[in-house]
């Protein structure tokens, strides 16, 4: 099978693509690959050689219509173009904007704001955030710019300056402590720059997260930037087996969204926000505890506070109970070595703080909706096995 691939080399999703393309295609199937950019010129060179399928990032209409006259099988990276015949492979949005709220809300904050670009100004993921925080009773600021520099100080231009100058002013208006939503992580290392120049502490006073899992991006941020890890090798891996179904097999055009991996915690979220100071000392004894089998035990002692007391100041202040906040850490920590280690299902459960796998698989199950297993399976390419 011929394969033409019209993307860009760099950034962390396309390469995390091409690696999940490599996965399914390599070593098994004889496809040969043809690369171009993905521009009109690009496609158009493209289609010289006549690939039996084709799968795109960034194609715009021009290289859309050039391709379904060729009339061959295309499947994009990103949102579904609106045109017949063309499959597509995406983030779930709204699953990011959920998974980061409920983040976010762990660590006691209660103030939000969700930085946007104008590609994406309010997209499903800000409206899942925003309706995830207002179930609970918060609202959140949103700031729409394309002020996405390196860094910040090297704009030049004048709308650039413009934009940046009304984004300092957004984050000097957040209350503090506030939680901020990035729409990527080029975006957040953006607003941890400007945090800097305008002597706003990351994380303890604003917290920033980013989407994508770039690790170069989020390594250059200081503070080191906290991110969501999208599915990007399994979107890859799956959006080349939908173009082999669709040239070789007729299948139809599929639509298909990927929920995120899990926030991966750097420098930039570790902090606790909660107002009330018995619940915030409780979430720092539970997160620096949280392998301890005896942490939710030792709790109330620890903070001089009635199980019922405490109980009810959690209800109030983040929306769940001591328990609950214990078990998010636990599965932060059992997330973190299976991404990270090889180590077996047995360590990963004692070093997590479940004791046995059992316990492990059954948390797994009720609150991420999946296996110990599958989530790695997911989250390490080493571990890659068909889907």
């Amino acid at each position: 099978m011929h394969v033409g691939l019209a993307m860009d080399r760099r950034g962390g999703p396309s390469e995390m693509f091409l690696r999940g393309i490599a996965a399914y295609a390599r070593p098994s199937k004889p496809w040969v690959f043809t690369w171009e950019s993905p521009s009109v010129s690009g496609i158009e060179r493209l289609l010289q050689v006549t690939p039996d399928g084709i799968l795109g990032k960034h194609l715009d209409a021009k290289c859309l219509g050039l391709i379904q006259r060729a009339q061959i099988p295309l499947v994009c990276f990103g949102e579904a173009p609106t045109s017949p015949g063309v499959g597509s492979v995406d983030n779930d949005e709204s699953a990011i904007g959920k998974m980061a709220a409920g983040y976010f809300m762990g660590r006691g904050y209660r103030h939000f704001g969700y930085y946007a670009t104008v590609e994406g100004a309010v997209d499903a993921r800000c409206r899942e955030f925003q309706t995830a925080l207002r179930k609970l009773g918060h609202e959140c600021q949103v700031a729409v710019t394309s002020a996405t520099p390196s860094h910040p100080s090297y704009a030049s231009t004048g709308s650039l300056t413009r934009e940046l100058e009304e984004l300092r002013s957004w984050l000097l208006s957040l209350p503090q402590p506030a939680a901020v939503l990035c729409a990527s992580d080029n975006a957040a290392l953006s607003a941890t720059e400007l945090c800097r120049e305008l002597g706003i502490s990351v994380p303890e006073q604003i917290a920033l997260l980013g989407v994508d899992n770039d690790v170069p991006v989020c390594a250059l941020a200081a503070p080191s930037l906290s991110s969501v890890q999208i599915a990007g090798e399994r979107s890859g891996y799956v959006a080349a087996n939908l173009l082999e179904r669709m040239a070789l097999e007729g299948a139809p055009a599929e639509h298909i969204r990927l929920p995120p991996i899990r926030v991966v915690t750097r420098r930039s979220t570790e902090a606790i926000a909660a107002g009330d100071p018995s619940v915030a000392r409780a979430l720092i004894h539970l997160q620096a505890n949280a392998t301890d089998e005896n942490c939710l035990r030792e709790l109330f002692d620890t903070i001089g506070c009635s199980r019922r007391t405490l109980e009810r100041k959690f209800r109030e202040s983040i929306g769940i109970s001591p328990a609950q906040a214990w078990l998010r850490f636990r599965l932060e920590e059992a997330e973190r070595l299976l991404a990270e280690s090889e180590l077996g299902m047995e360590n990963v459960a004692y070093r997590s703080g479940f004791g046995k796998v059992r316990q492990l698989q059954v948390a797994f199950r009720r609150v991420l909706k999946q296996t110990p297993s599958h989530f790695r399976r997911n989250a390490v390419p080493s571990f890659r096995v068909p889907l």
